[in-house]
């Protein structure tokens, strides 16, 4: 008889233009690849808009609150991290508004589930790879388009508002939480790790949600 896999639910509160997000994606990728065998980790990406104070021209990213210096040594431990795991995120025009990005890949994962992954990853190449500005609707559309995605279908339902709720109960299930950055991972609605961690601490904190999960 085949044992039954044992499912642990995962929350990934996360933005596409936070870089961070996009190394701790790759990052998340190769841990579930080393999940043991008969385990199965349950991905819910959480549509959290860490800058909805964003105009939907964008924002420079000088303008945001670091120094020059802070911003230069950020960068290039961005950089390193990210090369690491064979991503490139040098080429954000500025930062973008995602309010549209964000609900478009909240209808990816509802209602064509199988190009998600292909659609989630496109948006973060696309703002940090090939420097685009997804604050563009018609930028949204053309990597949808090229995903897979049925953009007609995708455009009535962002149009009608149908996932502005998703961003909503977002935000207020991170501030219920106690979230106040990205990305953050919480495993089983209780255990909660913050911030692109090593692919060993992920696999860590998945071995201490399978634990909890069998005390109960």
């Amino acid at each position: 008889m085949t044992a039954t896999p044992t499912t642990l639910h995962l929350d990934v509160f996360s933005d596409y233009t936070c870089p961070w997000c996009y190394v701790g994606w790759a990052r998340l990728e190769s841990a579930l690849r080393r999940v043991p065998e008969g385990v199965d980790v349950d991905v819910r990406w959480r549509p959290y808009e860490i800058h909805a104070e964003v105009q939907p021209e964008g924002m420079p990213v000088e303008d945001l609150p670091y120094s020059p210096e802070q911003w230069a040594q950020m960068q290039e431990a961005l950089r390193q991290s990210a090369a690491e795991e064979g991503l490139e995120v040098g080429k954000r025009p500025k930062v973008s508004n995602t309010h549209r990005a964000l609900m478009a890949g909240e209808y990816a994962r509802v209602e064509e589930a199988e190009r998600f992954p292909a659609f989630h990853e496109a948006l973060f190449k696309g703002y940090f790879a090939e420097g685009r500005d997804l604050g563009d609707p018609a930028v949204v559309e053309d990597i949808a388009r090229s995903s897979g995605l049925d953009v007609g279908r995708m455009t009535k339902a962002l149009d009608d508002g149908e996932y502005e709720g998703a961003i909503t109960a977002t935000t207020d299930t991170a501030r219920q939480l106690g979230i106040t950055g990205t990305p953050t991972y919480v495993f089983d609605k209780r255990i909660a790790v913050v911030g692109a961690q090593p692919v060993e601490a992920l696999l860590q904190a998945i071995d201490v949600a399978l634990k909890h999960a069998e005390e109960e």
